[in-house]
């Protein structure tokens, strides 16, 4: 087995589509068309986003040792690399409009929507959803 078809590195960079499941029984959401809504991710052993925790990590480290992180600072930092994450996605709606996919957008629907930020973040930490077949 050549452990190169395991690289969670290069599949995390490339993203995978993620269905939308209804926070309640877990159905596939779908558009005004029937299509599944979807958003594509990078996984959290992507470059990118390995590079954005590190960054997070060497600010606090050059704040010093008394710096404290506060519970908001630590969601919002969440949130934000969901966001950076986010490459696409199809059918997301809100408050009656369909959204352009961009990191404002993303970080907005996953501050708003806790239940699609949890679907997000662990679907983004799994690294076999970026392992091919």
């Amino acid at each position: 087995m050549d452990l190169a078809s395991f690289d969670t590195v290069k599949g995390a960079g490339e993203g995978a589509v993620m269905e939308v499941l209804h926070p309640a029984d877990g159905t596939v959401l779908k558009d005004d068309n029937g299509q599944p809504i979807t958003i594509t991710l990078m996984g959290a052993d992507s470059e990118k986003a390995k590079k954005r925790q590190r960054a997070e990590i060497n600010k606090r480290l050059k704040s010093g040792r008394n710096t404290k992180i506060t519970a908001e600072e630590m969601e919002e930092n969440g949130v934000n690399l969901l966001a950076l994450c986010t490459l696409s996605w199809s059918g997301i709606k809100l408050d009656g409009r369909l959204l352009e996919c961009n990191a404002e957008n993303a970080a907005m629907v996953y501050q708003r929507m806790p239940w699609l930020r949890e679907q997000v973040d662990t679907f983004v930490g799994d690294r076999g959803n970026f392992l091919k077949a």
